[in-house]
C-alpha cells in the first residue's frame, strides 16, 4: 500500500496551487479561451453550432448560464482531471518512469477521446460535418488540453477556476455576438 501511495505522490499532481499568482494565470487563461471560443463560434464555426446550443443561448440569460455551468465545471474537473488524467498519468509513469510525455499523453487522451466519449449524448444532437468535428476539436478539445495543463502545472483549483473563467467570458460574449 505504501508503494502505491508513494508512486501516486511522485506524480506531483495537487489540489492547491504552488503559488497563489498561478490562480490569476488560470483565470486569465480561462477568460481568454472563453473569448476565443465566442469569437470562433460566430465567425469560423457559425454554421457548426448545434440547434440545442443556439436555443440555450437564446432562451437562457448569460448570467443564468454561467451559474448553471459552475457546478458542471467543478464536476468536469473532478472527474476528468483529478480522476482520469491522474490515473492515466500514474499508470504511464509506473510503466515507463516519470517523463513529461506521460502527463501530455494523459491530458491529450482525456481531452480528445475520453471527454468526447463521455458526452456522446450531446455529440449525437449535432449534424455530422467536417466543421462540426473541427469545432469540437478546436473549442472543447483545446479547452480540455488547457484545463489538463493547468491541473498538471498549478493544481486542481487552477483548472476549476480556469474552466469557470472560460464561461464567465464565453456566455455573455456569445450572447452579445449572436444578438441573443
Amino acid at each position: 500500500m505504501t508503494d502505491f501511495v508513494e508512486s501516486w505522490r511522485r506524480l506531483g499532481l495537487r489540489i492547491l496551487p504552488p503559488t497563489w499568482p498561478s490562480l490569476v494565470i488560470a483565470v486569465c487563461a480561462g477568460l481568454t479561451l472563453g473569448a476565443y471560443r465566442a469569437i470562433a463560434d460566430v465567425t469560423i464555426f457559425a454554421g457548426a453550432i448545434g440547434e440545442m446550443e443556439l436555443q440555450t443561448i437564446s432562451k437562457i440569460p448569460a448570467l443564468a448560464r454561467i451559474l448553471i455551468f459552475i457546478p458542471a465545471c467543478i464536476t468536469d474537473e473532478l472527474i476528468f482531471r483529478l480522476v482520469v488524467v491522474s490515473t492515466i498519468a500514474w499508470l504511464l509513469t509506473l510503466a515507463t518512469g516519470e517523463r513529461v510525455w506521460c502527463y501530455w499523453t494523459a491530458i491529450l487522451i482525456t481531452a480528445l477521446a475520453i471527454y468526447p466519449a463521455w458526452h456522446i449524448g450531446y455529440l449525437q444532437t449535432l449534424t455530422p460535418s467536417t466543421m462540426v468535428v473541427l469545432r469540437q476539436i478546436f473549442t472543447h478539445g483545446c479547452a480540455g488540453i488547457l484545463w489538463g495543463y493547468l491541473y498538471w502545472r498549478f493544481g486542481l483549483l487552477a483548472s476549476i477556476l480556469g474552466h469557470i473563467g472560460e464561461h464567465v467570458s464565453l456566455e455573455p460574449l456569445t450572447s452579445l455576438l449572436l444578438g441573443a
